[in-house]
């Protein structure tokens, strides 16, 4: 099972949604897609599920075309996905078990996977509890259950922890796991950069409807050529003074000194040398840290960039 989106294109009048979008997704990969609001996230997604037939280019799902003419061959395709909106809404009136046994018929599930799920999404406590008393993290938990009720080749999460809280947020990180350990593909799409990181497998930042990075954590790290941070723990003041001074003319930004501890920006490539430097002059050094650029840092030095180039960063 594989996804390939060939030169996506979509306009809605003079508005470009999407500029020829190429993005490809391998069996057990996460990826999730970043940008500013009205990047072309949700435009992508639709187009992915088949809500939205593009101007021009493709997506591809294991070979078959999402939008193909042969309505058998474009429905056998949807049925492979599972979809979570941003916005979760069912009918107040049914319960949580009913939501899910609706879509389990719908969709041709048997009975008994509803209760898996319940009890998966951990809303098995409230399955008999109108939605109406559910609260936002929760009906968020049954918009999850709903996208994994058939347990799909590819789970499409538009913004999928808000409203979770930190059991919620430990319930969608086990499913993504049990995803890619099952040779499945999940792409999300959020703007709570730093929460998903640990859960990536890849990354896709878009802009104004084009890709402009496209890589793993570590590869956006590497392109965008952006500080780590080395924390010394020293014995004395006096000597985090001395070993500021000593560590000031390499480094890539201000030296933060506080009592024992130093802090300092080197450049990724630097880093080994500078660590020689410090252990070959003998200087008192109890702890050593390495703190890398986040995400989080890395997107938003990747929307710093101007003009939007593609070639810049891959």
């Amino acid at each position: 099972m594989d996804v390939r989106a060939e030169a996506v294109r979509v306009s809605f009048g003079a508005v470009q949604a999407l500029r020829g979008v190429d993005l490809s997704l391998s069996p057990g990969e996460t990826c999730a897609m970043l940008g500013p609001n009205g990047a072309g996230k949700s435009t992508l997604m639709a187009v992915l599920l088949g809500l939205i037939r593009p101007d021009g280019g493709r997506i591809l799902v294991n070979g078959q075309e999402v939008a193909s003419p042969r309505r058998n061959t474009a429905r056998r395709v949807r049925e492979r996905m599972g979809y979570m909106p941003e916005a979760v809404a069912f009918s107040d009136n049914l319960t949580g078990r009913q939501v899910l046994r609706f879509f389990s018929h719908a969709r041709g599930v048997r009975r008994s996977r509803v209760e898996e799920v319940l009890e998966r999404v951990g809303l098995q406590h409230a399955a008999g509890r109108a939605v109406r008393g559910y609260s936002r993290g929760m009906r968020q938990r049954l918009g999850l259950g709903v996208a994994i009720l058939s347990a799909p080749d590819v789970l499409v999460l538009d913004e999928p922890t808000g409203g979770l809280d930190r059991e919620g947020l430990s319930i969608l990180w086990g499913v993504l796991d049990e995803w890619r350990h099952a040779g499945r593909i999940v792409l999300l799409s959020t703007h709570e950069v730093a929460l998903i990181e640990r859960h990536a497998d890849r990354v896709c930042v878009l802009h104004d409807g084009a890709v402009c990075a496209d890589g793993t954590p570590d590869e956006l790290r590497r392109q965008t050529r952006l500080p780590v941070r080395i924390h010394f723990e020293v014995n004395g003041a006096r000597e985090a003074s001395r070993l500021a001074d000593q560590l000031r003319p390499g480094a890539a930004g201000p030296v933060d000194v506080s009592g024992e501890r130093v802090g300092v920006p080197i450049r990724a490539d630097h880093l080994l040398a500078v660590l020689r430097d410090v252990h070959s002059v003998d200087a008192p050094v109890r702890h050593v840290r390495v703190e890398e650029p986040g995400l989080d840092q890395v997107y938003e030095h990747l929307l710093e960039g101007s003009p939007w180039d593609a070639s810049a960063v891959h």
